[in-house]
C-alpha cells in the first residue's frame, strides 16, 4: 500500500471514529464556530440528498447580543402574552440564549409531482444532521432542540420565515460546558438492521 493511500485510509478511519463519538451536549458555551467554520457547516447542509434540487431546508442564525435582541422581540410579541406562553418564558430564554450560536431551522416544502412532502422533510433532517456532523468534525458540539409551545410560531413571525414554512427547531452550536464522562449508549446495529436473504 502506497504512503498516500495509507494516509487517506488512516484519515478516513479517524473521521469515522470522530463521527461515532459524536453526541449532543448541553449547555453550550464559547467558543462557537466563527464565520469561516459556520460557512463550512452550512456547506455541509447543502450535501444532503435533495431529490429535485428543491433545497427545502432554511436556516437563520443568531449569535452574541443578537440572541438577546431576538428573545426580547419574541417575548414582546402579542402571541407571547397568552397564559400558555407566559408559563414558558423562562424556557424560551434558555432555548435562545444558552448556546453562543443558534440556528433556527425550517422546512420550505413545495408541491412537486416527483418529490412528496416526506422526502423534502427527510432532506431537511439530513441537512441538519450534516451540520451537526460538520460541527463535530470541526471540534464543536451541538444540540438539536424543539421549539416548545408557541415558540416555533413566534420565531416564524419575528424572524420573517415564510408563512408556509414548517419550523424544525433550533440547532445550538458551541463548546460543551461539562465534560461527558460516560460514553453515549448506542444500540448495536443488530437491533435495527439485518441482512435479508431470499
Amino acid at each position: 500500500m502506497s504512503e498516500s493511500v495509507l494516509e487517506a485510509v488512516t484519515s478516513s478511519a479517524h473521521v469515522v471514529r470522530a463521527l461515532l463519538a459524536r453526541r449532543s451536549a448541553w449547555p453550550l458555551g464559547a467558543p462557537a464556530p466563527d464565520d469561516a467554520a459556520l460557512r463550512q457547516i452550512l456547506q455541509a447542509a447543502a450535501c444532503a440528498p435533495d431529490h429535485g434540487q428543491l433545497t427545502p431546508w432554511r436556516a437563520q442564525y443568531v449569535r452574541d447580543d443578537a440572541r438577546h435582541a431576538l428573545l426580547q422581540r419574541v417575548l414582546a410579541h402579542p402571541l407571547a402574552q397568552s397564559q400558555e406562553a407566559l408559563a414558558l418564558h423562562g424556557k424560551y430564554t434558555a432555548k435562545l440564549t444558552t448556546a453562543p450560536l443558534v440556528l433556527v431551522l425550517a422546512a420550505r416544502v413545495q408541491e412537486h409531482p416527483k418529490v412528496p412532502e416526506f422526502e423534502q422533510l427527510l432532506s431537511c433532517g439530513a441537512a441538519a444532521m450534516n451540520m451537526l456532523n460538520a460541527a463535530c468534525l470541526l471540534g464543536f458540539h451541538g444540540f438539536w432542540s424543539s421549539t416548545p409551545g408557541l415558540l416555533g410560531q413566534l420565531l416564524k413571525e419575528v424572524m420573517g420565515f415564510a408563512p408556509t414554512d414548517h419550523m424544525l427547531g433550533l440547532l445550538n452550536l458551541g463548546t460543551a460546558v461539562q465534560k461527558q464522562a460516560v460514553p453515549a449508549q448506542r444500540p448495536a446495529p443488530e437491533v435495527f438492521a439485518k441482512q435479508w436473504q431470499p
